[in-house]
């Protein structure tokens, strides 16, 4: 079990599991994890969690298990989410934050992440 992230506080807060940091988009972020499902990991996290829209916010985390086979559940729904989240940056790009909101994005990344890696350990 690992997690995918472009978010710089996961990476230096988490520390009870692998943390694979990629300096990426939103959407990267999710691109990689379909990588990895291609690759037979399954999604152990919604990649859209949480109310802020992938058009508000730069970073995303991912939690993710190696599986037998390639889980059509898991592609599904990463590939619904990289639609969802272009479609939203098409919409409205993500704004030019300044770096203390940025760091509050960081946070409540975070925060959800580690609520949810709480539940699944």
């Amino acid at each position: 079990m690992f997690i995918i992230t472009n978010n710089p506080m996961v990476k230096s807060e988490v520390k009870d599991m692998e943390v694979r940091f990629i300096d990426d988009t939103y959407v990267g972020v999710l691109e990689e994890c379909r990588n990895h499902i291609h690759n037979n990991y399954i999604l152990l996290t919604h990649p859209l969690y949480g109310s802020v829209k992938p058009n508000e916010t730069l970073y995303r985390s991912v939690v993710l298990e190696k599986g037998d086979a390639l889980d059509m559940n898991s592609l599904k729904l990463i590939e619904e989410a990289i639609n969802t989240a272009k479609k939203f940056l098409n919409d409205k790009p993500v704004e030019n934050w300044p770096e203390s909101i940025r760091e509050d994005f960081m946070v409540v990344d975070l925060d959800i992440i580690s609520n949810a890696i709480s539940r699944i350990i």
